[in-house]
């Protein structure tokens, strides 16, 4: 008699096969990476890392403080040696939304392309999750219209780094449930 193997036991499995690498969230401001990663983190019992917070404690100052004193240049090294620093350990990451934009960073992601997951939803959506929010420097008093810009320029960034786009305009246990599918699905898993 063969046994089954349940939803549980499957979970187990992939919680398990997913020990040796981090799933690393990439996407657009607003996209839901931390809200995502940290239920991620719970469901699958790894670490969470921020790369934001861990860039301001590092530099113990705020990213809008950053921006400001060293440019958004600056800031993408600052992010790139966290992402570097947190890769070698597995456990779900979630990135700033421009990560993709500095090569070192989008190179690194690249060689991690199995576990990267790019989360999206309709730019109207992004835009009403992040208008005004001062604590996002490349949001914080731009225009509609430049706003959308910035993200197009950066879809096929994401694309090709991304070994799936799941739409965070659904439920969160829908969003989980997509990406743990995918993870199921994964030759690398």
């Amino acid at each position: 008699m063969t046994k089954r193997l349940t939803r549980w036991s499957v979970k187990g499995r992939v919680i398990l096969n997913i020990r040796n690498k981090s799933i690393i969230l990439i996407g657009f401001m607003g996209s839901g990476k931390t809200t995502i990663g940290k239920m991620l983190a719970e469901q699958f019992n790894l670490p969470f890392i921020d790369l934001d917070a861990k860039i301001e404690e590092s530099a113990q100052q705020t990213i809008p403080q950053i921006f400001k004193t060293f440019g958004e240049q600056g800031f993408r090294k600052l992010e790139f040696e966290q992402l570097s620093a947190h890769m070698s350990t597995p456990q779900i990451i979630a990135t700033g939304g421009g990560i993709i934009e500095y090569e070192n960073s989008f190179n690194l992601l690249k060689q991690y392309a199995e576990t990267v997951v790019w989360l999206d939803a309709p730019f109207e959506v992004l835009h009403e999750r992040i208008e005004n929010d001062e604590n996002r420097p490349n949001a914080h008093n731009k225009s509609f219209s430049n706003l959308k810009n910035l993200y197009l320029s950066r879809i096929s960034r994401y694309n090709e780094i991304a070994f799936i786009k799941v739409n965070t305009d659904n439920k969160s246990s829908e969003i989980l449930n997509e990406i743990y599918q995918a993870l199921l699905a994964n030759d690398q898993y």
